[in-house]
């Protein structure tokens, strides 16, 4: 008798199981078209394209640039809106926490994405796992500058005078975390040099303060410091990259002073997690597209930015690699999170 009670228990609570597991599987099912739907309809309102620094860089600059696009090619307005402070980190955690509708988006760099996790000792979302990638925009070169009343004209002249006089140099950046800042410590590992940071919230707050002569050096990014440079207010003491740029022709890489010097910036949309596929798919397809356009093109190549677009899963596999190259770059480099 107890051998058939337990049996029947066990029929009864497989019963169950059955049926809850059926009831999971009919409520997904359930939910897969009201999903497509949902995409179908998208857009039904406008996007909100958030750039995590402050208005006049690089990154605000290339995030207007895709929000037009979009606008173009969506029918809806993309509305830019700069969430600026703590190295990105602030409007990341936005767009991370935002709803997965394919209404938010982020114009994102290697700070907020790769490069924050290391340097700070906490932040309020995973860059491996709250982001879903949507396109990747451009490669864009950074650049060492300096003030002209420094006197320097190489990198060469920067070193012996960070060498001569230790810790009395300031060199701006974006912010803790951004490639401005690795710039600085990258240059001070390979060329055991002694440099003060000094953090800003965006490139344009460390230009301006590098043009008043408040600092003598910062690392940025092309697209922005190519006016200044190109006018005479700034000089561009050498190229972060592995050759030297068109746009630039007469300045040299840094690495032909400083063997190994190498601190490319790049530029992607993405989205919160979840947001559905075929969101992203439209969205990435939209980008690509306006990439290609011969005028864009060639604006973002007269500004020393260099296109890229493709798939979704091309940017989500040069985001992992990225996470992981700059994970060993700042363990090189002895940064200690804030």
């Amino acid at each position: 008798m107890d051998s058939q009670l337990r049996a029947s228990r066990g029929r009864c609570s497989m019963t169950r199981l059955l049926g809850v597991a059926g009831m999971t599987v009919a409520a997904a099912l359930a939910l897969a078209p009201a999903a497509a739907a949902a995409a179908d309809a998208w857009p039904a309102k406008p996007l909100r394209m958030v750039i995590p620094f402050a208005p006049g860089g690089t990154t605000d600059l290339l995030g207007r640039m895709v929000a037009e696009g979009l606008t173009q090619a969506l029918g809806q307005p993309v509305i830019v809106e700069n969430i600026a402070g703590s190295g990105g980190n602030l409007g990341a955690a936005n767009v991370a926490h935002a709803q997965p509708d394919g209404y938010t988006l982020m114009m994102g760099t290697p700070g907020p994405l790769a490069i924050n996790q290391f340097v700070y000792a906490n932040i309020s979302y995973r860059p491996d796992g709250d982001f879903a990638a949507v396109s990747y925009v451009a490669d864009v070169p950074n650049v060492i500058l300096t003030n002209p009343a420094t006197g320097f004209k190489t990198v060469a002249d920067l070193l012996d005078a960070a060498r001569a006089s230790p810790g009395k140099l300031n060199w701006g950046s974006p912010g803790v975390g951004s490639t401005g800042h690795m710039q600085l410590e990258l240059l001070k590992q390979l060329a055991k040099v002694d440099i003060a940071h000094v953090p800003y919230k965006g490139a344009s707050q460390a230009t301006s303060d590098l043009l008043g002569g408040h600092i003598q050096l910062s690392g940025d990014n092309l697209p922005t410091a190519l006016p200044y440079i190109n006018s005479g207010k700034l000089v561009a003491l050498g190229v972060a990259s592995d050759r030297v740029v068109p746009t630039l022709p007469n300045v040299p890489t840094v690495q032909a002073t400083v063997p190994g010097y190498l601190m490319p910036s790049w530029f992607v949309v993405v989205a919160p997690a979840n947001t559905p596929k075929p969101i992203l798919d439209r969205l990435s397809a939209a980008i690509d597209a306006y990439l290609k356009q011969p005028a864009v093109a060639d604006r973002l190549r007269g500004l020393g930015a260099i296109p890229v677009g493709g798939t979704p899963e091309r940017l989500a596999q040069h985001l992992k690699s990225e996470q992981a190259r700059y994970r060993e770059v700042i363990q090189n480099t002895g940064i200690k999170p804030e």
